[in-house]
């Protein structure tokens, strides 16, 4: 229980202290039509705020998990995620369109499908999906 705690507040901490670059326009992202329909969804969310968590949610998820050793598999990773949304107060059914369009990313990239994380390349690999999410919600 201690442990999660400490994973929770890290990822907390990991979220509230990235800084992207100044907000303007969203940037596309090429090459999978589902990560370029997050992007498409993303850039009708007329809230710079809501961009600026939900960009700083899925970046900081990327860097938690390129460094987290303490996660032996990747469903162990959802429960943390929904945590951390729920502490930023945000509301997944705010954006129904950009929230479909994740879904079905995620589930596209298999990310419904557990794996293991034992190796620094397992770890790589998942948070390859975080940061893709990140790209496609990066705004300058």
């Amino acid at each position: 229980m201690k442990a999660k705690a400490i994973l929770i507040v890290s990822l907390l901490l990991g979220v509230a202290l990235y800084q992207p670059k100044m907000p303007a326009t969203a940037q596309a992202v090429v090459g999978n039509t589902k990560i370029e329909d997050v992007s498409k969804e993303f850039s009708k969310i007329d809230s710079t705020e809501d961009k600026l968590l939900i960009y700083k949610l899925f970046a900081g998820s990327a860097e938690y998990l390129k460094n987290c050793k303490s996660l032996q598999a990747t469903q162990q990773f959802d429960p943390i995620l929904g945590r951390v949304q729920s502490s930023y107060g945000w509301s997944r059914d705010k954006y129904t369109p950009f929230t479909d369009a994740v879904s079905a990313y995620l589930i596209s990239v298999g990310y419904n499908v557990p794996k293991p994380l034992e190796t620094e390349e397992q770890r790589k690999d998942f948070a390859k999906i975080f940061e893709s999410l990140a790209e496609a919600t990066k705004y300058e």
